[in-house]
């Protein structure tokens, strides 16, 4: 058996979860009938149809259900070099009644179905390529086959050809429960997958759903969504005696710009320097530092001194206060007398009270 089998030969891939999704979804579809039957088709050629049609049926298989492969591409089959069995007698041969040989024979389907290397899967091959493979899958013994074939299996996966090559597989997908399509990633028309759309609804047949093969994407970030994909996973389990760091937290402009402006070296220093000296303190004569400080005046340290330092300031605003007015108005104020500044005294109140 080939590599191509990859739910088997990798099954924590995460390409083999993917087929174990979409067989669930399909489960899902036909809960009540008692065998399933599905039809995996393309709009042309060397899109995956068998491809996923021999990795689905492996994923069915897996889970105990007994499980039907059909090679119906009788054109160009694969499903016997997948599997790495003999072709013949197959399915081509049961409808027609020719056996291997080309001689006429009444061919049991039971010794075409041959058994795979995976445990509850078989597999039908295509047999003898035939010259007109639609009039055989238009005749009664089509139908007779799904009748066996349900009573004897769970679910039965046909392989179809390309729909829009031949007719083969819009045939066949009247007589089935679903019918899948599988697409190429930038390969696949949308026209072409739209027309085959048409040509299965129109038949009668009812379509699941598309596939989409062979889409780019990276291992890594696979692995990253994929909690299976690596089976050496670190341990979850901390140590109750292990230190946890905390993150760095980052701080925003506000509080970068909310140190201390009046010299914090000098304010640490005379914190080593002198350890009477408390926290609260400290951070007292900082507060204090911040609110008095000016660009040309020195910061009072004495509280008497802050009743002339106040005054001096309310003398300079006033000042200010008339120059500008006098500025803006010209000759008509200029024999102006003191401007009386409430909003300063008020400020002056509030600093005499200030402890």
């Amino acid at each position: 058996m080939k590599k191509e089998i990859i739910t088997q030969s990798d099954p924590k891939s995460p390409i083999s979860e993917v087929f174990r999704a979409l067989r669930t979804n399909l489960q899902f579809m036909n809960r009540a009938a008692e065998c399933q039957t599905l039809l995996i088709t393309s709009t042309v050629q060397a899109e995956g149809k068998s491809w996923v049609s021999a990795n689905l049926a492996t994923t069915f298989a897996q889970t105990g259900t007994k499980t039907l492969i059909i090679d119906a591409d009788m054109r160009k089959p694969r499903q016997h070099k997948i599997f790495q069995i003999p072709n013949v007698p197959g399915f081509s041969n049961y409808l027609s009644g020719i056996n291997d040989v080309g001689r006429r024979q009444n061919i049991s389907i039971f010794d075409c179905i041959k058994d795979t290397n995976i445990e509850n899967l078989y597999l039908l091959p295509s047999g003898n390529i035939p010259p007109n493979p639609s009039e055989l899958l238009m005749s009664d013994k089509l139908i007779n086959l799904l009748d066996e074939v349900s009573r004897n299996f769970d679910v039965v996966i046909f392989d179809g050809a390309p729909c829009l090559l031949v007719t083969d597989s819009t045939i066949i997908s009247r007589l089935v429960d679903n019918t899948v399509l599988v697409t190429s990633y930038k390969y696949t028309k949308i026209d072409d997958l739209k027309e085959a759309k048409k040509r299965i609804i129109q038949v009668g047949g009812h379509i699941a759903g598309v596939v989409l093969n062979r889409v780019q994407i990276s291992n890594k970030k696979y692995e990253n969504k994929y909690y299976y994909s690596s089976s050496n996973a670190p341990s979850t389990i901390v140590k109750s005696s292990a230190k946890v760091k905390e993150p760095k937290r980052v701080k925003n402009d506000f509080e970068q710009n909310a140190k201390y402006e009046s010299e914090p070296k000098i304010v640490k220093k005379d914190i080593e320097s002198s350890p009477k000296i408390t926290k609260t303190e400290v951070e007292k004569q900082d507060n204090n530092t911040r609110r008095f400080k000016d660009e040309n005046v020195a910061k009072p340290v004495e509280k008497e001194n802050i009743d002339n330092y106040i005054n001096d300031k309310v003398k300079d605003t006033e000042e200010k206060i008339k120059k500008e007015i006098q500025k803006s108005n010209g000759k008509r104020f200029s024999q102006m007398r003191e401007v009386p500044s409430d909003k300063a005294k008020e400020i002056l109140e509030s600093i005499k009270n200030y402890k």
